[in-house]
C-alpha cells in the first residue's frame, strides 16, 4: 500500500503550490463570482432607475402617486407595531418546552412557511361574498369587505400582520432564551411580580431584539405586496394602492417607465436608509 503523502510527493507539491498561489490572489478576484451578478442585476438597474427617475421626480407628488405614498405610510404604521406586539406576546405566552406550547408555536409559525400568495388566497376565499364567513360578516354589517375601501385596507393589514407574526415570535423567543437568568431570579427574590419583572427587567433587556424586529417589520411592510395582488389589486378606488404595487402598475400596465422609475428611486432610498439603520455599529454589535 502507498504510504502517507509527504512534502516530497510530487502531487502534494503541486497541490501545495496551487493553494499557495490561490491564497495570494488579490481580493477582487475572490469577489468576482458575487460581484458580477450583483453588478449586472442590482447596481446597474439601480443606476438606470436613478437616471430615468430623477427627471420625473417633479411629477412624483401628483394625486395618485401621493395617495400611494399615504397608503404605504399608513400601512407601515399599522402593520409594524401590530406584528411586533403580537410576536412579543406570542413569545411570552409560548416560552417553554412542553409539547402543547411547541404545538401552538408551530401553528403560529405556520403562515411564515406558506407562500404569501397561498396564504392570501385562503383569506380571499373566506372574505368573498360567497365564502363561509358571509353570515358572520353580514351580522357585523359587512356585506363585502374586499369591496369596501376601509374593509379592503383592514383585510390587507390583517393578512400582512398574521403572515409575519410567527417569525417575529421566533426572534423574541431567541431573545428571551438569552436573557441573564441571574437578573430574573434576583427580581423574583426581591418580590417583583411578573408584570414588574417584565417592565423593569425583561423589556429593557429585549431592546436590541425589539430594535431588530421593528426594522425588519418596516422593511417587510415596504417590500411585501403579494397579498395585495391576490386580495385587492390596489383597489377599491386606490384604498390599498401600495407604493410597490403602484410601481408595478405604472411600469407594466401603463408603461409609464419614468414615473415608475421615480417611485422606485423613492422606495430604494427608503429601503437603503432602513438597511443602514439595521446594520450594527462597529464596536456596538446588536444581537438578539
Amino acid at each position: 500500500m502507498r504510504g502517507k503523502l509527504s512534502l516530497h510527493d510530487p502531487l502534494d507539491k503541486v497541490l501545495t503550490q496551487a493553494l499557495y498561489k490561490w491564497g495570494r490572489m488579490p481580493l477582487w478576484v475572490w469577489l468576482l463570482p458575487t460581484g458580477i451578478p450583483l453588478l449586472a442585476f442590482t447596481y446597474l438597474p439601480a443606476l438606470r432607475i436613478a437616471v430615468e427617475g430623477f427627471p420625473a421626480l417633479s411629477k412624483l407628488f401628483n394625486g395618485e402617486n401621493l395617495n400611494s405614498l399615504k397608503i404605504t405610510l399608513l400601512y407601515t404604521l399599522l402593520t409594524v407595531p401590530l406584528s411586533v406586539l403580537l410576536g412579543l406576546l406570542a413569545a411570552l405566552a409560548l416560552e417553554g418546552d412542553n409539547r402543547f406550547r411547541q404545538f401552538v408555536r408551530a401553528l403560529v409559525f405556520h403562515p411564515v412557511v406558506l407562500p404569501t400568495v397561498a396564504f392570501a388566497a385562503v383569506f380571499l376565499y373566506l372574505l368573498n361574498p360567497l365564502g363561509p364567513l358571509q353570515a358572520s360578516l353580514q351580522a357585523l354589517g359587512l356585506q363585502n369587505p374586499l369591496g369596501d375601501p376601509r374593509g379592503a385596507f383592514l383585510a390587507v393589514v390583517v393578512v400582512g400582520v398574521l403572515k409575519d407574526t410567527g417569525i417575529y415570535m421566533l426572534y423574541y423567543l431567541a431573545g428571551l432564551q438569552n436573557l441573564p437568568k441571574e437578573l430574573l431570579d434576583a427580581a423574583r427574590v426581591d418580590g417583583a411580580g411578573r408584570l414588574t419583572t417584565f417592565l423593569y427587567v425583561t423589556w429593557p433587556l429585549l431592546s436590541p431584539t425589539t430594535f431588530f424586529v421593528t426594522v425588519m417589520a418596516a422593511l417587510g411592510a415596504l417590500r411585501n405586496v403579494d397579498h395585495i395582488f391576490i386580495l385587492t389589486k390596489g383597489g377599491p378606488v386606490g384604498a390599498t394602492d401600495h407604493l410597490l404595487y403602484r410601481i408595478y402598475t405604472l411600469g407594466f400596465e401603463y408603461f409609464d417607465f419614468p414615473s415608475a422609475a421615480a417611485l422606485s428611486l423613492t422606495l430604494l432610498v427608503l429601503l437603503t436608509l432602513l438597511a443602514l439603520v439595521a446594520l450594527p455599529t462597529p464596536g456596538k454589535g446588536r444581537t438578539l
